[in-house]
């Protein structure tokens, strides 16, 4: 019984440590672009999330695309544009979102 006791405290010991690593390592990953883009130099278009929209639905038709996009505030989204032509992309991406 009592090594039973062990093994479960043990397997949600090994548990909550590999989520808090998982979480740590995700947002380091995070600050890492997130830097990069804020960098001098670096091809990077900030776009405005139009009022009402979810900024998380945003991100994720952005990546989807092939973009690597950070919220840089509540209301503004920074996205990674190469070339010119990606922020006509990504600007059109954001306005037809939520058309149907």
């Amino acid at each position: 019984m009592v090594v039973i006791a062990l093994m479960v405290v043990g397997g949600i010991l090994a548990v909550t440590v590999a989520v808090f690593v998982l979480l740590r390592t995700w947002g380091q990953d995070v600050s890492h672009t997130e830097a990069e883009l804020h960098e001098p130099g670096a091809h990077a278009a900030s776009f405005a999330v139009p009022p009402g929209q979810d900024p998380a639905v945003l991100m994720g038709v952005i990546r989807g695309a092939g973009y690597v996009v950070v919220e840089d505030a509540p209301d503004r989204l920074l996205v990674a544009c190469p070339t010119p032509r990606d922020a006509e992309r990504v600007r059109h991406l954001l306005e037809h979102t939520y058309q149907h």
